[in-house]
């Protein structure tokens, strides 16, 4: 088995890979940092629940972007046997050509997201990866990581109101409910709907101009932590895929045996 990490600022995403498909995926908090005997601990347990606590680790790929996280987790990695463990970053090969100011700053998972991506269809596509933010990037026809947006996600622009005013309740935003109105009634529903309409109307208005840019015929796939009602009151029609960035990764690990 070759496991895949991605260390994102809220949530580290695992997934186990046996003969070319993903035979586990789980989900951790990225706070607080633990220590690397922790998250072996949480590795092995993993394991053990989804009954493969005898499993033979192979090898490992990680990708993060929380320094503060990337070294005890490499460890934790390395604790669980002799198994190679390669990290995304300057000299692994990905396969795909970065077109920016300095790769060096594109972050691991919108790599991995872009690898993913690529593997389902062919380019251009734009990618939409949601974790603290919201990243929205372009892989052209020629298949080129050529740029991008980055700004706050849903999820904490509504904590960083909330915690600014006196008066604002927090609200989750992933529950099922009724479905949004810029008619809400209440103080919970107005937060609730601006987050979710504003957020699809932002993303549609963006992904107007990215299609624009790469000649209207670009897929649109959507990957992290997008709150669902986001993703459906988006106008705009984009693919969900949970594990693009797992998949992502283990396809730079496949990339990288000699």
């Amino acid at each position: 088995m070759v496991l895949a990490v991605n260390i994102g600022n809220t949530h580290i995403c695992i997934g186990g890979y046996e003969n070319g498909a993903q035979a586990f995926s789980a989900k951790l908090s990225s706070e607080p940092p633990r220590t690397a005997d922790e998250y072996a601990l949480q590795l092995r347990s993993l394991l053990a629940m989804r009954g493969l606590g005898g499993a033979v680790i192979e090898g490992a790929i990680l990708g993060s972007v929380v320094p503060a996280v990337t070294g005890q987790m490499l460890a934790a990695l390395r604790g669980l046997g002799a198994l190679r463990v390669l990290t995304v970053g300057p000299g692994l090969k990905s396969g795909l050509a970065i077109r920016i100011d300095d790769p060096a700053e594109l972050g691991a998972e919108l790599l991995c997201a872009a690898v993913g991506a690529l593997r389902l269809g062919p380019p251009p596509v734009v990618l939409v990866c949601a974790d603290t933010a919201l990243s929205v990037m372009a892989v052209n026809a020629a298949g080129q990581l050529v740029g991008g947006v980055i700004l706050p996600g849903p999820e904490a622009a509504l904590r960083s109101l909330v915690r600014g005013t006196a008066q604002l309740p927090q609200v989750d935003l992933q529950t099922v409910g009724g479905e949004p109105s810029v008619l809400s009634t209440n103080t919970a529903a107005c937060l609730r709907a601006g987050s979710i309409l504003g957020t699809a109307a932002m993303l549609d208005g963006l992904l107007a101009q990215f299609q624009q840019e790469l000649g209207g015929n670009a897929r649109v796939v959507a990957t992290g932590s997008l709150p669902p009602p986001v993703r459906r009151a988006c106008r705009t029609s984009m693919e969900y895929i949970g594990g693009l960035i797992l998949d992502g990764l283990y396809a730079i690990w496949l990339k990288n045996q000699k």
